[in-house]
Formats: C-alpha cells, sequence, structure tokens
C-alpha cells in the first residue's frame, strides 16, 4: 500500500495542481472581463465628460464674447449719456430766461395779473404786460 500511496501521490498532486491551475485560470478570466467590463464604462463616462466640457468650454466662451461686447456697448451708452448730461447742462446754463418766461407763460394761463409776473418771474413791468396782452390775443387753441 505505501507502494500504491507514492505512485497515485505524485499524479493526486499534479492532477489537484492542474485543477486549482485550471479554477484559477478561469476565476481570472472572470475578473478580467468584470475589469474590461468596468474599463469600458469608465471609458464611456470620461468620453462624456470630455464632450460636456467641450460644449461648456464654447458655451462659455460665447458668454465671455457676449458679455465684452455688452460691455462695450453699454460703455458708449454710458459715455452717450455724458455727453447729453453735459448738453442739457450747457443748454440751461444758456437758456435761463427762456425758462422764466415758459414759467411766466404758464403764470398767465392760471390767471397771474402784471404785478406777479414781475415779482415771480423778475420781468419789467413791460414785458409782463407784452406777455399778458400776446396771451390774451392768442386764439384758445395755440395756448399751451
Amino acid at each position: 500500500m505505501d507502494t500504491l500511496i507514492q505512485q497515485w501521490l505524485p499524479v493526486s498532486i499534479s492532477v489537484i495542481i492542474a485543477i486549482t491551475a485550471v479554477l484559477l485560470i478561469n476565476r481570472e478570466r472572470h475578473a478580467r472581463k468584470a475589469l474590461e467590463i468596468k474599463f469600458s464604462a469608465i471609458e464611456k463616462v470620461l468620453k462624456n465628460a470630455r464632450l460636456q466640457h467641450e460644449s461648456l468650454t464654447k458655451q462659455f466662451n460665447e458668454l465671455r464674447t457676449g458679455s465684452i461686447g455688452m460691455s462695450d456697448k453699454l460703455m458708449d451708452v454710458i459715455e452717450q449719456i455724458e455727453r447729453i448730461e453735459e448738453r442739457q447742462n450747457e443748454i440751461a446754463m444758456n437758456d435761463s430766461g427762456g425758462r422764466l418766461y415758459s414759467r411766466a407763460s404758464k403764470m398767465v394761463e392760471l390767471g397771474a395779473d402784471v404785478n406777479e409776473l414781475m415779482k415771480e418771474c423778475d420781468l419789467p413791468k413791460a414785458e409782463a404786460e407784452l406777455l399778458l396782452s400776446l396771451q390774451k390775443s392768442m386764439p384758445q387753441h395755440y395756448r399751451r
């Protein structure tokens, strides 16, 4: 029996080793397939992330370009407003008498007399009387 065990022991060990090797190789194949599937999924996610990154980069560049354009236009509008304000101030400085006459005309429409016009609008008596007579001689539909 000892000889029988000695004869079959190397064969048995070889068979056990072969079976173990086949099982390990099979297990390795399954693990490799699982890793390949995971790797493929990660590649898809990475590809989608790159595409999304490119899209967002394009959108950002478009927004940045639009923002710069709007900023330039806004600066132009601000400059125009500043020029208009300067011009209005110049006109206001040069037209102080015109405003007084407009105010006096409005007061005449509301029924003011010569003394009120002289006092409130700082007009000489002759101008106040002239304004009153002009206002009264004008037809109703031409008055403001």
